[in-house]
């Protein structure tokens, strides 16, 4: 880790002492340069003892001083005074996490709660249990004849052309873990933007 501080080498401090002659300004004027309340730090910087790096950068800086041929063993990874670290770029995990922590009280808000029609208070929608079936093909475009229609089941018909259940009863989650893609279908009321908003508030 970069060190907090940093002092002047003797002949730091003779360039030093010769630059701040040239300006003809008493330690208070410098000292007022680089907003400093106390002369302290001043007398240390030409005495060769630490100095909070940051000042000891500002003082080189108004005495127009390279502060890295003033400093004994300046170290190659300071800034130069008004410069800004560019932090490393977020990784996608970091990203999310940024995102999540941004959006986690409006998801919570908008999709943890849910007021029922028959239940006269807001349900957590953690407490309600979603299942889904998972089917691992559906057809694009389906084609059926009227006569088709006529023969099918009654239980076959609110199923038509999707075909058997592959993997009966999954919970959500895992299959959110499991397919890359998932389509979610059903008839009204069968649950399936309770199972979107429990997916949010688990996914968040």
């Amino acid at each position: 880790m970069a060190k907090r501080s940093l002092r002047a080498s003797p002949a730091g401090i003779q360039r030093a002492k010769r630059a701040f002659a040239l300006k003809g300004w008493t330690q208070d004027n410098l000292a007022g340069e680089v907003n400093l309340k106390t002369r302290q730090p001043i007398w240390r910087f030409f005495t060769g003892q630490p100095v909070d790096r940051q000042i000891f950068m500002e003082l080189c800086q108004v005495l127009d001083l390279d502060w890295r041929e003033v400093a004994a063993d300046p170290p190659a990874d300071f800034l130069e005074p008004g410069e800004e670290l560019t932090p490393p770029p977020l990784t996608v995990d970091e990203l999310v996490a940024e995102v999540r922590s941004q959006h986690y009280d409006t998801i919570q808000h908008q999709c943890g709660i849910l007021q029922l029609l028959d239940i006269g208070r807001p349900v957590n929608i953690d407490d309600i249990y979603v299942d889904v079936n998972i089917l691992e093909a559906v057809a694009n475009q389906q084609w059926l004849d009227i006569a088709e229609l006529n023969t099918l089941a009654p239980t076959e018909f609110d199923r038509v052309g999707l075909g058997g259940v592959d993997i009966p009863q999954m919970p959500g989650l895992e299959a959110v873990k499991t397919y890359a893609k998932l389509r979610v279908l059903g008839k009204p009321g069968v649950g399936k933007t309770t199972f979107l908003q429990h997916l949010a508030v688990q996914c968040n």
